[in-house]
């Protein structure tokens, strides 16, 4: 797969309940989380916004897709991803991993083939759907789940055909895969750069 014309990227974008204040704009290594990852997806075809509030983010010149189906979590945000993207295949990734490197979406696209719907990264602990490409395939699953009230990621990712990578096989570390959901948790990964 070709990421510059074959992949679509969508920055998913919550409420920050637990951190009490917008963790795309939170800073680390003298960037904004959103700073980052507009980075390193730049080498897909797009970079969008996929919100559960009607956040702008009008100095990153990205186009928003807010959910339709409030309060219902990462299943509408992939839906609408799916929707709204330039291409079949979206990566999606939550808007508070500050580690996410362009290298693991290329490695994880080196895996998309019309075996599979969706390709999730995993570590030696557990899945993390909310690093993964999906496919349009996924769609129906998705609104079949919308329709059940069915809200659990990982139920997703069972009722369509996925591949789960290892992310230590492709040479990352499974902090690679780090999400940033609490204060405490800021105050941690800013200390240890320091």
């Amino acid at each position: 797969m070709n990421i510059k014309t074959d992949l679509s990227a969508a920055i998913l974008v919550g409420r920050s309940t637990r951190m009490g204040r917008d963790k795309a704009l939170l800073v680390f290594n003298r960037q904004t989380f959103i700073d980052h990852l507009i980075r390193e997806l730049s080498g897909c075809r797009e970079v969008f916004i996929s919100s559960v509030i009607k956040t702008e983010y009008p100095d990153y010149g990205l186009r928003t897709v807010p959910d339709e189906i409030l309060d219902f979590g990462p299943i509408e945000g992939i839906r609408q991803s799916l929707r709204h993207a330039e291409t079949e295949h979206v990566f999606v990734c939550a808007y508070d991993m500050p580690f996410v490197r362009a290298e693991m979406i290329e490695y994880l696209a080196g895996f998309v083939s019309a075996d599979f719907d969706a390709w999730v990264f995993r570590d030696e602990e557990r899945i993390h759907p909310m690093c993964g490409i999906y496919s349009r395939t996924v769609l129906p699953a998705a609104q079949q789940m919308i329709t059940e009230d069915r809200h659990r990621l990982m139920e997703l990712l069972s009722r369509v055909r996925t591949q789960y990578v290892e992310i230590s096989a492709g040479g990352f570390g499974r902090e690679a895969l780090s999400n940033i959901n609490t204060p405490e948790e800021y105050a941690e990964l800013v200390a240890g750069k320091e």
